[in-house]
């Protein structure tokens, strides 16, 4: 421990193991209340972009942005406040989390135009990304070894419930409200959390470490996350910018590689070596990165499918999308069961298969909804996912925290954040261009020759045709927000031709989701030690250190500086 360190180790005190044990719940449950509002508003506002750019007269261009500046923000911040969190208190980033998460909602729900909604969408994605890295490493604190297997895994399904359950509770509050209620919902929720906190919550530290802040680092890795985020939203093949993906693309590489470089040399590294040699850890992250990618990259796909091929109306897609997370929370229990006393990667292997599966299912769906038994023939695939992901997103949870065993679980949490985040975000980025690639391939290859008989055989000017062509081909893509409305004849043909190609890119995108789920197979193999496991590794490790003998003393303490030697202190909290 640096000279710095130990003055501030003296002064700071954890509560004891026990009182956090027996408080668990109480803690567990208000870490829910921000941890779920903090991953609801990631989807939650996916569903009424068609009623924002309507109510705001812009584009999908920047009104989709009301979303990236909320998953940008979030992404940046995560891996740095989880670090922040340890050094300078968990319940004080908590309070300052939440707040200003509430208080950005409250100026979203008042924005009087789509640029100060942005604005305010950024404010809230800092509170979420302050308050959201807490989330594994308070579940770490306060559940017993024998159950933190049990803990890590319900806290995965509160944060797939809530993801999955964003588009349903938006729809519904469109439907019934206004889009301002997405917001408002917010607050009494925020206000909660902050005074249960403050009543409930004690304070808790990472006592190894300083306060020494690595800002060097913390800038390296927040600007390659900001360039890699920025580059994935340019990507989009419906209006990206190829220039500025390159040079974002490279500074996202270089930044990264100045970041490692930096880590290697630094005298307080952000990431501590342990976790950078910690192959269970970087296993876990890596299988987390693909899995979210697949997953979470899937669930928009579905919303877009129900929305902008089908036709769909906001609250059907919602319920549509239900199945999900219900199928999710019925599968939880067997993986919380078998959480602490069985390898991670056992518990993930079939769900990830039966989940690859799922959406290998949804692939072959129908070009349109003519009628319920639509939706039916999908709905097996539906369920698939949802198990996988019931299953999944825990064993992958316990897989990565239950490597990690002492003082740096809010770092830890914050890297896994980080992962399923960037995930997330490569995963619409790779989605997304497979279904624009194979659209405007399925079009040129296939589709343009029928095209031309229908002209043909309509006799239709080939301005009014291309209009047609081109008005249906935007519904699909979610390219406006007033949908065509075919006339018989000429128009439903030319849609049953353009369905069709969307038809394709979608099957495809969701192929390409399934493969990155299987991705993550190679990596299960080091998931091998469950929490239990890690924490009795680490208080033998903690014994072996105290029961050494202490040095002879010198002259001049600690290496001839005249500062005392320093015990090591354990930290009861975990």
């Amino acid at each position: 421990m640096s000279e710095a360190a130990e003055p501030v180790a003296e002064t700071r005190r954890n509560p004891s193991a026990e009182f956090l044990y027996a408080n668990k719940w109480r803690i567990f449950g208000v870490m829910m209340i921000g941890w779920s509002m903090s991953l609801l508003d990631i989807s939650i506002v996916n569903i009424s972009i068609p009623e924002l750019q309507d109510e705001m007269s812009t584009d999908v261009g920047t009104v989709t942005w009301v979303i990236n500046a909320y998953n940008l923000t979030f992404a940046v911040l995560l891996v740095s406040m989880g670090r922040l969190a340890d050094q300078f208190g968990r319940r004080r980033f908590f309070i300052i989390g939440l707040t200003v998460f509430t208080i950005g909602s409250a100026l979203c729900a008042t924005a009087w135009s789509v640029e100060w909604l942005i604005v305010f969408r950024l404010i809230q994605g800092v509170g979420a990304g302050i308050l959201a890295p807490l989330g594994f490493a308070m579940t770490v604190l306060v559940f017993p070894p024998e159950q933190r297997g049990r803990g890590l895994a319900l806290i995965a399904v509160v944060a797939l419930v809530s993801s999955a359950l964003g588009p349903v509770v938006g729809g519904v509050l469109v439907e019934v409200a206004s889009w301002h209620w997405i917001f408002l919902i917010n607050i009494p929720f925020g206000v909660l959390g902050i005074v249960m906190c403050l009543r409930w919550w004690p304070e808790t530290w990472d006592l190894s470490a300083g306060r020494q802040v690595d800002v060097r680092g913390m800038l390296l890795l927040g600007a390659a996350v900001f360039c890699l985020i920025v580059a994935l939203v340019e990507a989009n093949p419906f209006g990206g910018d190829l220039p500025l993906w390159l040079s974002l693309m490279q500074a996202a590489i270089l930044l990264g590689a100045a970041f490692v470089w930096w880590e290697r040399r630094a005298p307080n590294p952000m990431i501590t070596p342990g976790l950078i040699a910690n192959k269970q850890f970087r296993n876990a992250n890596l299988g987390m990165l693909f899995f979210g990618a697949g997953a979470i990259g899937s669930l928009l796909l579905l919303s877009l499918v129900f929305t902008n091929l089908w036709g769909y109306e906001p609250i059907e897609a919602a319920f549509a999308l239900v199945p999900v997370p219900l199928m999710g929370l019925v599968a939880w229990p067997f993986a919380a069961r078998s959480a602490d006393t069985k390898p991670p990667g056992e518990i993930a292997r079939p769900a990830l298969i039966v989940m690859a599966i799922g959406m290998l299912w949804v692939s072959f769906l129908p070009s349109t909804a003519g009628d319920a038994w639509t939706y039916i023939r999908i709905l097996p695939g539906l369920l698939m996912i949802g198990v996988g992901m019931g299953i999944g997103f825990p064993a992958l949870n316990v897989g990565a925290m239950g490597a990690v065993a002492g003082p740096e679980v809010g770092l830890a949490s914050g890297i896994l954040n980080t992962a399923r985040q960037l995930g997330a975000a490569i995963g619409v980025a790779i989605l997304v261009a497979t279904f624009g690639g194979v659209l405007h391939a399925h079009m040129s290859w296939f589709a343009d020759d029928e095209i031309e008989d229908v002209v043909d055989d309509w006799d239709m000017p080939s301005p009014l045709a291309g209009s047609v062509i081109q008005a249906t081909l935007h519904d699909y893509t979610g390219g406006t927000s007033d949908r065509f409305e075919p006339k018989p004849g000429f128009d439903e043909e030319i849609i049953r031709q353009t369905a069709g190609s969307a038809r394709e890119g979608y099957a495809w995108a969701f192929r390409q989701a399934a493969l990155l789920v299987l991705s993550v197979l190679p990596l299960l193999g080091a998931l091998r030690r469950t929490p239990t496991q890690a924490r009795a590794e680490f208080m033998a490790q903690m014994q072996a250190q105290q029961s050494e003998p202490e040095p002879a003393p010198q002259r001049r303490g600690d290496g001839g500086d005249g500062a005392p030697r320093a015990a090591p202190v354990e930290n009861p909290a975990t």
